[in-house]
């Protein structure tokens, strides 16, 4: 009696859990996520990269989301700031650590875009991206330019949420990691030529492997594979046409 009973009850919370299950939509590139179709390829190719190379050199998550209305989503959400939140937070956009990614989310029928931003940032970066709607994306989407007003968009968040790094600041470690790698190659060298091979070999190991991570910084930069877990506290703007 009491495994039926375990059963039955089993099967309702499936149910109830199946019917109130918040279905938000699943991400399928880390950087822009046209569910509307509203991105020219120009547009596209051209946004793709701009985010691309803001994480590698910065390591920014920004996301760029289309869909056509917030209510074709099973959601509890009743606005666009829930919405985006929710979505921000489903997807664990950004890095957990630094907590400074960002969501630019646009709804066709709902005339309605969010900057959705991650609780890394201060409060006065909501004024900051409520400008950034109002100027930089606004005036394009009022004409139906949506793609341009996408690609205006993220070069203005773009410039408001980075600062300008120096080309040694950003590679310093990899200039350092070079010089090690060079003095393990020749040191490890040395030590075979004078017939000291079993420390020659160590010597080279370490070069190799020093190599190996200098590899992999050049060719991810500050990137990261897929969101990292970040999360949103509500902050960011809200913009309507």
């Amino acid at each position: 009696m009491k495994n039926k009973l375990f059963i039955i009850l089993f099967i309702v919370f499936g149910i109830f859990s199946f019917l109130y299950a918040e279905n938000y939509p699943n991400h399928t590139d880390d950087y822009i996520n046209d569910f509307a179709k509203v991105l020219n390829q120009t547009d596209y190719d051209a946004v793709h990269k701009m985010l691309s190379d803001l994480e590698y050199s910065t390591g920014i998550e920004l996301v760029v989301v289309t869909i056509n209305s917030i209510y074709d989503y099973d959601t509890n959400d009743l606005n666009i700031e829930s919405f985006a939140k929710n979505l921000f937070n489903h997807w664990g956009v950004g890095h957990k650590k630094e907590n400074n990614g960002v969501m630019l989310l646009v709804a066709i029928e709902n005339r309605k875009m969010r900057i959705q931003l991650g609780g890394g940032y201060p409060k006065m970066y909501d004024k900051i991206m409520q400008g950034v709607i109002d100027n930089n994306i606004i005036p394009y989407f009022k004409n139906n330019e949506y793609s341009r007003g996408i690609s205006e968009g993220c070069r203005g968040i773009i410039e408001k949420i980075t600062k300008k790094v120096s080309w040694f600041a950003f590679y310093k470690w990899h200039i350092i990691l070079g010089i090690l790698f060079l003095v393990f190659l020749f040191a490890g060298i040395n030590f075979l030529k004078q017939g000291k091979k079993g420390w020659g070999w160590v010597l080279l190991s370490i070069a190799g492997i020093i190599l190996i991570i200098l590899i992999k910084m050049l060719l991810s930069g500050k990137s990261k594979s897929g969101f990292g877990g970040g999360s949103s506290f509500g902050g960011g703007a809200t913009g309507s046409w």
